[in-house]
């Protein structure tokens, strides 16, 4: 039996048989040990189905503190000026505003207008020692009576509507009830009360224009012939007419 092992055991057989037990050791040394060192050492197919698939997000953590300021950075340059606009369309024309009422009874009067009618405006007149021969004491109304359309002929007031009351003498008609201290005048009229006179030597008289008696639109002049030294004053009063 063993002659016949023996005619069939060549070197070919030998060597397959060594290769046998080795690969079988080598086996058994791979199942204990790592052989592969490298993921060059293996395929790149293999290494692909060896790669897991990335897992889901996790929740986000808490948000940490805030960071310290950072310093201020430099002033940049100024920009260039930009275009200039367009004008812009010029706007509607405002409706007209209503008209105002008319002013009502002794509302003041204005600046360039005439005495309304029966309004009264009071004044004082007065001069000082003079030598004798005539005086002229001007009273001017400060707002003036209406004129007439000739007032050269035909006065604001004629000498029949210009009285003069002495002291202690009763108011003619056209004065009412007044006195120096609170002058009175009825519409379209002049009433000019003394307080004091001394030396007088003829009654007083009113001139408008030139030699016409009475007073004009903007007032009268006294003429008074008296002696030496006289002096006199008092107040007037005067309505414009209705």
């Amino acid at each position: 039996m063993f002659s016949r092992v023996r005619k069939h055991f060549t070197f070919a057989n030998a060597a397959l048989t060594l290769a046998l037990v080795l690969a079988m050791s080598g086996g058994a040394y791979a199942a204990g040990k790592y052989l592969i060192t490298s993921t060059k050492q293996i395929s790149p197919k293999v290494l692909k189905q060896l790669q897991g698939k990335a897992g889901p997000a996790g929740a986000p953590g808490a948000q940490g503190p805030a960071g310290s300021q950072g310093p201020q950075g430099s002033q940049g340059p100024q920009g260039p000026q930009g275009p200039a606009g367009k004008d812009g369309k010029d706007g509607t024309d405002g409706t007209n505003g209503t008209n105002g009422t008319n002013g009502k009874e002794g509302s003041p009067w204005t600046a360039g207008g005439t005495l309304p009618k029966k309004k009264t405006e009071t004044g004082m007149w007065a001069f000082g020692t003079t030598p004798a021969g005539y005086v002229r004491i001007p009273i001017s109304f400060p707002i003036p009576l209406e004129a007439k359309a000739n007032p050269v002929a035909e006065p604001a007031l004629d000498g029949t509507h210009v009285h003069y009351i002495a002291e202690g003498q009763s108011d003619p008609p056209g004065c009412g009830s007044g006195t120096e201290a609170a002058p009175e005048a009825e519409p379209g009229n002049l009433c000019v009360y003394e307080e004091a006179l001394v030396n007088n030597t003829e009654a007083p008289q009113f001139l408008a224009a030139g030699t016409q008696p009475g007073a004009n639109a903007s007032g009268t002049l006294i003429i008074m012939k008296v002696a030496e030294g006289a002096q006199g004053d008092g107040s007037w009063a005067v309505t414009a007419p209705e």
